[in-house]
């Protein structure tokens, strides 16, 4: 549970307000496996044909998207730096390389950079803010993300359940636009030993660009044979732009299981439908990840 979690991160467990600090820097070295499933590793078309309207548009049969399996690996560098107490920085980086076997190894690169500061306020109350940067480059597209997020976070207790609780204000920003986001997260950890985890994400109108206008997230997990199983849900919806004069809504939901079949194993299922205004950008299928034991170093 994060409550527990975040309790011990900030060095709460254990400490006066008389004992020193230890000013050390965490780090955390790992490279993975990954294997996983794809609908659309090089970044094509989803659609060969694109209906709008009396007009019909056909792509070429190169960039029409591919499928499948890809395999790869990737390295990860954690570094924590506690100065204060209950206050610490946090950086992750992160980066991959896959692979498709099945279509002449077409690859997937993906780097990101995340550097936060932790912040104990009062009590159960900690103010959070984060910068982060994504990098996603597959044969089609070349995708950079950045943000920058403050949220304050509360932990507290309602009858027997034990819940944190956050508010989050984000600024989205990509090559094409930037947007305002506004987040608020509900973590509980139930008496029944479910835990769940509901959030909510609402985006500002960006003239003539499609782009987030909300986000629903459920989940709820519980331990099976001392190991977590969980169920998620997601929906998200997109407006305000258009594609040759017609306005666009593209509105997707996903479900998935996941669940850690031994020792790192881990693996997750499920399905996810897109539905658009413009029909030739409607798809769905499988979703399929195996994530691989970690190695340390």
């Amino acid at each position: 549970m994060r409550f527990n979690i975040k309790s011990r991160s900030l060095g709460f467990e254990g400490i006066s307000a008389e004992q020193r600090q230890n000013h050390t820097v965490g780090i955390d070295r790992a490279i993975y496996p990954i294997f996983a499933y794809s609908d659309n590793i090089n970044g094509g078309n989803l659609s060969q044909t694109i209906q709008v309207g009396d007009f019909t548009f056909v792509g070429s049969e190169e960039t029409r998207a591919k499928s499948g399996i890809i395999v790869g690996g990737g390295i990860y560098l954690g570094i924590k730096k506690q100065y204060g107490r209950g206050r610490y920085a946090d950086v992750n980086i992160n980066a991959s390389l896959t692979a498709a076997p099945a279509h002449d190894w077409l690859k997937i690169r993906n780097e990101s950079l995340t550097v936060c500061s932790k912040n104990h306020v009062k009590e159960w109350r900690f103010f959070d803010v984060c910068a982060s940067w994504s990098h996603n480059k597959r044969q089609f597209s070349d995708v950079i993300n950045k943000s920058i997020l403050a949220s304050f976070s509360r932990l507290f207790v309602s009858g027997k359940t034990f819940n944190e609780t956050s508010l989050a204000a984000k600024r989205f920003i990509s090559k094409e636009y930037q947007q305002m986001q506004g987040i608020v997260t509900l973590n509980s950890m139930l008496p029944n030993g479910f835990k769940t985890h509901l959030s909510m994400t609402a985006g500002e109108p960006v003239k003539d660009f499609i782009s987030l206008n909300y986000s629903l997230g459920i989940a709820v997990s519980r331990l099976i044979n001392k190991k977590s199983l969980k169920l998620s849900f997601n929906q998200t919806f997109y407006n305000g732009g258009s594609f040759l004069g017609i306005d666009r809504e593209d509105k997707t939901q996903q479900i998935s299981v996941s669940y850690p079949v031994y020792k790192g194993f881990n693996l997750s299922v499920g399905y996810t439908i897109n539905e658009s205004s413009i029909n030739s950008f409607s798809h769905s299928g499988p979703l399929v990840s195996i994530s691989l034991p970690k190695q340390s170093f």
